[in-house]
């Protein structure tokens, strides 16, 4: 018998609370959703990263190259995390970092992920 569980992860940026980024976005909680999936996948756990909201900043070329949370995420291949996604219409396909392999995701197929998902988390 297999530990190795089905993972989906959602990071939109959590709440606008004043302790964000100047849009309001929850670091904080962009930064915990990112840390659980790598470490889930160093352990062996089948990861899918979904990107909304503020999150998408991360999966841009508009982002800060030098922003700790865009350098850790261009480390996800390292963690058995070959793909992420972004829900659709969130960004422009031209947009997407190419660090990463980034595919769009429409709002059924995340509700599917989700729904075959042993654990699925939003931040």
């Amino acid at each position: 018998m297999s530990n190795r569980k089905s993972w989906l992860i959602t990071l939109a940026g959590g709440a606008p609370t004043s302790t964000g980024d100047g849009n309001g976005a929850d670091r904080t909680a962009l930064q915990a959703g990112l840390d659980l999936a790598l470490a889930a996948g160093a352990f062996g756990q089948r990861v899918t990263l979904v990107f909304a909201g503020s999150g998408v900043d991360l999966v841009t070329h508009t982002a800060d190259a030098e922003d700790p949370l865009y350098r850790l995420l261009g480390s996800a291949p390292f963690y058995d995390i070959d793909s992420v996604y972004v829900l659709d219409g969130a960004a422009p396909r031209s947009a997407f970092r190419n660090d990463l392999q980034v595919s769009a995701m429409s709002y059924d197929e995340w509700v599917a992920a989700a729904g075959e998902a042993h654990v699925v988390v939003n931040y």
